[in-house]
């Protein structure tokens, strides 16, 4: 019954550590250099960073703003990510963008490195790391989303390239970036991504755009040092497959797929802009959303049709001001997965993103948010996987897939963003239960300091996906548009990596009257600590335990972070002490102990090698002989006394021997002695000279029979009858 019990709370515990949800924050992680205000302004068109004027950064004077352009890469390649972030302030004037790499040092806080800053024109949202010349060093390009800036600036830039601006790549040269313009033709690019697609060493940039080239693919020619165009055959298959007329410009919206050696985007396709007279570029008109996979060693196009149906939502849903008809838009960035969400074999579609109402014919913009499942059969299967059809008013423009969840099979869908200006929920992400996405809110939030965190924390936190954060666990970086000093990492606590109570030993024995310490090595006084002996609590908050009797125990350690953890399961020994061994000494002259285990040998007190039943001293001393039994040391034997000088040597081969020495009641005499077949034994007390003993006449091999005396200390006498053999020897009687 008791070894029952102490299994029910093993389980209860066990099942407790598997239900948590605890959180932890890395906080504050962006670290800007001394002298960076003054920097700045050096570097941003004279901007004064604590007074940068309306338009040039959001949020509270003095603080430093960003947008969307946030990016995780090793830029310096050392084994750590590093961090990019567009900064704000920038010149009003110019419209001036700046984009700082952060790099990650040894203690997971990123410093910016100023030598390596990209600066351009227009909104810096989109863009890629790669090594486009082949050099080894990490170059960037980044996609013009959005200019912003004044119509006179525009007009009389000599940057501008058919009156807009075009896309810029950062070569590093070692020390910094040379600036090179994508393409001088200015493709309207709308989406990229890295590779090396020749397997040249050199990556590619693959990009789409709003046309006439839709798919492109971008190589650096390090002897002009500018871009060309290459994979011409791509662009060809693609215009020859897609009407620019009814199919919108595709996007590499797809995670997982984007490689060297395929690709899979998203389009908006089979336009009604022409039959309605609308413009094509409204994205209301479009009827399905076309799902199309590339491979480029086999140069063949997949496409799969996707649902794009008109829905009524209610304004409960919406972010705007009335019941309206919309339609789901699909965003830029990296917003949708292939996932098979239930495990039946047929994968799905899952997309986080906005919905928009019929705005040119309304002349009204309405939004609503949410996430649709679509499969690869062209059906809407948002409601069998989503409550509420997939509404979330938190969703916004971006959505992440990402296992962060270790309690939940699969990867977790995440908001772009948490507790938003208009809504200010806790955090919350999807998880599949039953093969359907159930909303879980992050509650149980700190920092690494330990000190608790409220949902407040999260208002207005946008987020990126920060997978292998650290060993088997991804994190997400958080950061505020508004300030990017709060930027931090959050990422769940796994109580698998919490190490266990340890004892100091893994076997306990306690012998006789005696007691036993049972002590844990790994005790901190941080951690709550509960002593559960036989089942029940015995003691609280200690690093050590003394027992008597025989019981059963375990130890639950609840650490700073409320991980629980059990030791394991200890058994104390009790056992008898064993009777200590009563040695004798055998005809080989081997002293024995009677224990036939786990002998430990002395001689005149110091512990020597020899553990067997049976050995034979090199020495004379006092021998004495411990067992061990069940962990239990017997007390020590009496000692017995190990005198060599039972043999006379004399003159070719010749001796007398008496043996043995220590002897009880009978010693043995032997000789070979030339001319003597008989000799004569006297025994002599030592203490008092005394003669005790006397025989005459005695052959070799005769026993002496010496029962009679007392034990201690004799003087035996051996002689010839002529007296010419006189030979003595000291032994010792024992009872």
């Amino acid at each position: 019954m008791k070894r029952f019990q102490l299994f029910m709370g093993f389980i209860f515990l066990f099942l407790g550590e598997l239900q948590s949800q605890k959180w932890i924050v890395k906080d504050s992680i962006l670290v800007f250099p001394q002298g960076f205000s003054s920097w700045l302004q050096r570097n941003n068109g004279g901007v004064d960073p604590a007074n940068p004027g309306p338009g040039n950064q959001q949020g509270p004077l003095g603080n430093i703003g960003t947008n969307q352009g946030v990016d995780l890469f090793d830029f310096n390649k050392d084994g750590l990510p590093d961090l990019t972030f567009q900064l704000f302030p920038s010149n009003n004037a110019t419209r001036e963008y700046l984009k700082g790499i952060f790099i990650q040092n040894k203690n997971g806080q990123y410093v910016l490195d100023t030598n390596y800053v990209i600066k351009a024109k227009g909104d810096m949202w989109l863009g890629g790391f790669g090594d486009f010349n082949g050099d080894g060093l990490t170059d960037y390009h980044y996609i013009i989303s959005n200019y912003h800036g004044a119509d006179s600036n525009r007009k009389l830039s000599p940057e501008m390239i058919n009156d807009d601006w075009p896309e810029k790549v950062f070569i590093n040269n070692g020390k910094s970036f040379d600036t090179v313009t994508l393409d001088v033709n200015n493709l309207n690019v709308e989406s990229t991504y890295v590779a090396d697609i020749d397997k040249d060493g050199s990556d590619e940039i693959i990009a789409t755009d709003r046309g006439p080239s839709y798919v492109l693919v971008y190589k650096y020619d390090k002897t002009t040092k500018r871009f060309f165009k290459t994979n011409t055959d791509l662009t060809n298959a693609w215009n020859q497959r897609f009407n620019n007329k009814i199919s919108r410009y595709p996007l590499f919206n797809v995670a997982n797929f984007n490689n060297q050696n395929q690709f899979a985007v998203i389009l908006a396709d089979s336009s009604i802009s022409s039959d309605i007279n609308e413009p094509d570029w409204q994205p209301y008109n479009f009827r399905t959303f076309t799902y199309v996979k590339y491979d480029f060693n086999t140069k063949k196009i997949q496409t799969f049709s996707l649902n794009r149906d008109s829905i009524f939502i209610p304004v409960k849903y919406s972010k705007q001001d009335a019941d309206d008809y919309y339609k789901f838009n699909i965003h830029e960035k990296i917003s949708a997965y292939e996932m098979d969400i239930d495990n039946n074999g047929e994968k799905e579609i899952v997309v986080g993103g906005f919905y928009m109402n019929n705005y040119y014919k309304k002349n009204l913009n309405r939004f609503a948010y949410g996430w649709k499942v679509l499969s690869l059969d062209g059906k809407d299967l948002t409601t069998k996987f989503f409550k509420d059809s997939g509404f979330d008013r938190n969703t916004e423009l971006l959505s992440h897939g990402l296992d962060i969840d270790e309690n939940a099979t699969g990867i977790e869908m995440i908001p772009g963003n948490w507790g938003n200006r208009n809504v200010g929920e806790l955090g919350n992400y999807y998880k599949v239960v039953n093969g359907k996405f159930e909303r879980t809110f992050i509650r149980d939030l700190k920092l690494e300091s330990g000190k608790k965190l409220d949902s407040s924390y999260f208002k207005s936190m946008e987020l990126i996906k920060y997978p292998n954060y650290k060993k088997n666990i991804n994190a997400l970086v958080m950061y505020d548009m508004d300030n990017i000093k709060r930027a931090s990492i959050l990422y769940q606590l796994s109580c698998a990596d919490a190490v266990k109570p340890i004892f100091d030993k893994t076997q306990y024995t306690i012998c006789g009257s005696d007691s036993t310490i049972v002590k844990l090595t790994n005790y901190s006084k941080s951690d709550s600590t509960i002593w559960y002996v036989n089942n029940k609590v015995k003691a609280t908050n200690i690093d050590q335990l003394v027992f008597k009797t025989n019981d059963t125990l375990y130890v639950t350690r609840i650490d700073s972070n409320s991980c629980v953890k059990n030791s394991d399961v200890i058994e104390i020994l009790k056992f008898s002490i064993p009777t200590p061994p009563t040695i004798s000494r055998d005809t080989a002259n081997n002293l024995v102990s009677n224990a036939t285990m786990r002998n430990s040998w002395f001689k005149d007190g110091t512990l020597i090698t020899d553990t067997t039943q049976k050995f034979k001293p090199s020495s004379p001393g006092s021998y004495t002989v411990k067992t061990t039994q069940n962990g239990c040391v017997s007390v020590m034997s009496s000692p017995y006394y190990y005198l060599i000088t039972d043999i006379v040597r004399l003159n070719n081969g010749e001796f007398i021997k008496l043996a043995p020495n220590p002897f009880i009641n009978q010693i043995n005499l032997d000789f070979n002695v030339k001319g003597y077949l008989r000799l004569n034994v006297d025994v002599f007390e030592l203490t008092t000279g005394n003669r005790v003993f006397s025989r005459q006449g005695l052959q070799a091999g005769t026993p002496i029979i010496l029962n009679e005396l007392s034990s201690g200390t004799y003087i035996i006498k051996v002689t010839s009858n002529d007296n010419k053999i006189v030979q003595q020897f000291k032994m010792l009687k024992m009872n």
